[in-house]
């Protein structure tokens, strides 16, 4: 019973995570309708970002964050004002091509900068744990996990309690008429992909202190993070908590009881799953129904 408690603990700890490396893509997705296939790579830049600042100057991870912010921010503002804004009203096919261009000029050219080498941050406190009545607690984990948090709750007061925020959801829910009542469209989608960008690589700050960093760790974020708005439902931000709580249980589970490398398996049954049965997520809020 203490290790079901623990793989729940671990994989509610994980699902936090992923929520937050997932809640930028379910936003760009379900404000402009943008499957950005490079938004993993989003997630690499930032852990490398905390990384160099780690190593060179002896910062720490968490204190990394707000550069991480601006960082992100600026490359996805350039971004979208330069490519992706050409493409509004384009077929889907179009913005898919153009993001997986994206991320195969950011992961090979990180590749040529920083070598396929794996890399690590690790703080003195990395090690430090906490014991819960037998239910062990890394300390680093759970201050990523409660930061994830603020990161989600951040979102969600921006998207439904601020102007801009208001804004941004009647651009998602029809951009003609929010046009009309003098919403500036271009204006909006720039802020939506800067700050879906800023988001993701806020996650991949946070992820440092858990995972290994190297270029080609985007590939397999952008699939959970697909996996995640899928299960919480496209562009529903508020979805993406449960998605990718979800998403963490069953992959925390199947390590522990099953195999570790089940869980990819697991994990693609389960979107194949949610794709056929119910495409709005699990709460059926998402866009795409």
């Amino acid at each position: 019973m203490l290790l079901f408690f623990q793989s729940l603990v671990n994989g509610l700890l994980l699902g936090g995570i992923y929520a937050a490396c997932s809640a930028g893509f379910s936003l760009a997705s379900g404000v402009m309708g943008v499957v950005n296939l490079s938004h993993g790579d989003f997630v690499m830049l930032g852990a490398f970002i905390t990384y160099w600042l780690f190593v060179l100057l002896g910062m720490d991870p968490f204190l990394t964050l707000p550069f991480t912010l601006v960082i992100l921010y600026g490359l996805g503002y350039l971004l979208q004002r330069l490519a992706i804004n050409r493409l509004v009203g384009a077929p889907p096919i179009m913005s898919y091509l153009l993001t997986f261009g994206f991320h195969l000029v950011i992961a090979n050219m990180a590749l040529r900068a920083w070598t396929a080498d794996y890399r690590s941050v690790n703080p003195s406190y990395s090690g430090l744990t906490w014991n819960w009545s037998g239910i062990v607690l890394p300390v680093s984990r759970l201050a990523t996990f409660f930061v994830a948090m603020g990161v989600i709750l951040g979102l969600y007061y921006l998207l439904y309690r601020t102007e801009i925020g208001r804004a941004v959801r009647a651009t998602a829910q029809d951009r003609e008429m929010a046009r009309l009542t003098g919403v500036r469209i271009f204006k909006i989608y720039t802020f939506t992909f800067a700050l879906a960008a800023s988001i993701t690589g806020l996650a991949g700050s946070l992820i440092s202190n858990t995972f290994v960093i190297y270029p080609q760790m985007g590939l397999p974020f952008t699939i959970t993070a697909f996996c995640v708005v899928v299960l919480g439902g496209m562009g529903y931000i508020p979805g993406t908590l449960l998605g990718g709580v979800v998403l963490g249980i069953v992959e925390s589970m199947a390590t522990t009881y099953l195999t570790a490398g089940i869980s990819l398996t697991l994990t693609f049954f389960l979107l194949l799953l949610m794709l056929i049965l119910r495409p709005g997520g699990i709460l059926g809020k998402g866009a795409i129904e």
